[in-house]
């Protein structure tokens, strides 16, 4: 669905082309994306919390012992961090401010600018309005020392290392981001949650899978992403054939289980890499090869994502047609990762840590 007011040329108020600065601000919309949706049509940024009993004057002394009443069963750590990120929601943040989601639902970043000031909804949570000024940023248009910023795992936490609101006010207008005018500066992953305006520990998952990501975008693109593709279905058990470079008429790759491939599912697969969105042309066109190849169904990958119209078609096809976004792509490729041809595995170098997962 279309957020409102969304303009064709991108407008950011008072001092983001020059003066001075105003901050950014990294506000995550549930764990799994489930208020995304809902923020990017009603222009409101709800977090998760529900705090019916929020003081009415927001003062920053009230909020902890509010929240330590709302969620009893927290541990302190917890309860002081969530503090301290509802007084920045409540008292820092202020408007004209830039915000920034990494949308779980789709894979891109979102930034808005505050308009409104705090308050509580009708359902207890503490919230902010915002203008949408891009919902549809890829990832790859940011360079890594700001995407280890957005790997925080805080809910709300600033962004200030490295002239982020510079940068992103660039990344509104152009979609590309200057990187730091004196080179990235070093990552300091030390600041504690009790200081208020502190960047968080960021979440090393989070940041590896987007060097991973950065990677099969710069090594990846056109035909040798189509092989990446195919690697993995054959991975998967499929027997599969690769239309050579150049025109291929809707159909990338032809798959089907069987010795000799002739064993279903037989699948015709469409792929588009770099920063191609999928359209309805396309899925159309898919539909279209399905039948005049007499496949079964049909697999449409895209790095970049897919449209609305597409995404929306998703439960109405799900019996004929799988879509791949980037999400998908990384997890079918560490499902089989160790099945991949070795010459691949070389392109593509890739090892499993594992780390202690905090209590908090």
């Amino acid at each position: 669905m279309t957020p409102p007011d969304f303009c064709s040329k991108p407008f950011i108020d008072r001092e983001f082309l020059g003066g001075l600065m105003a901050r950014v601000w990294l506000v995550r919309l549930g764990k799994f994306g489930e208020q995304e949706n809902d923020a990017l049509t009603s222009g409101v940024l709800a977090t998760g919390w529900i705090m019916p009993n929020f003081p009415a004057d927001h003062a920053k002394e009230n909020i902890g012992p509010a929240v330590e009443e709302a969620y009893p069963e927290q541990k302190a750590g917890t309860l002081q961090n969530w503090a301290v990120q509802l007084n920045q929601l409540a008292n820092v943040v202020s408007e004209g401010d830039l915000t920034i989601t990494p949308l779980k639902t789709t894979g891109q970043i979102a930034i808005g600018q505050i308009i409104g000031k705090f308050a509580i909804d009708s359902e207890g949570r503490p919230t902010r309005r915002v203008k949408w000024l891009r919902t549809d940023l890829p990832r790859d248009a940011i360079k890594q020392d700001l995407l280890f910023s957005l790997g925080a795992s805080q809910t709300i936490c600033e962004i200030s290392r490295n002239e982020a609101a510079e940068r992103f006010a660039a990344l509104v207008a152009t979609g590309r981001d200057p990187g730091p005018r004196s080179g990235p500066g070093p990552i300091d992953v030390s600041n504690s949650a009790s200081m208020d305006t502190a960047e968080s520990e960021p979440d090393f998952a989070i940041s590896a899978r987007d060097q991973i990501e950065r990677h099969i975008a710069a090594n990846f693109a056109g035909h040798a992403f189509t092989e990446l593709i195919a690697a993995i279905l054959r991975a998967q058990g499929y027997q599969t054939r690769v239309s050579p470079p150049g025109a291929d008429r809707g159909v990338d790759i032809v798959a089907g289980q069987g010795a000799l491939g002739f064993d279903g599912p037989r699948l015709v697969v469409q792929v588009k890499s770099g920063g191609v969105v999928a359209d309805q042309p396309t899925l159309q066109g898919l539909l279209g090869t399905i039948q005049d190849t007499h496949a079964e169904h049909g697999l449409l990958v895209s790095w970049s994502g897919f449209t609305g119209a597409v995404k929306q078609r998703t439960n109405d096809l799900y019996f004929r047609v799988r879509l791949w976004g980037r999400d998908e792509i990384m997890e079918a490729l560490f499902s089989v990762y160790d099945r991949l041809p070795e010459t691949l595995r070389a392109e593509l170098p890739l090892k499993r840590i594992w780390s202690l997962v905090s209590e908090d």
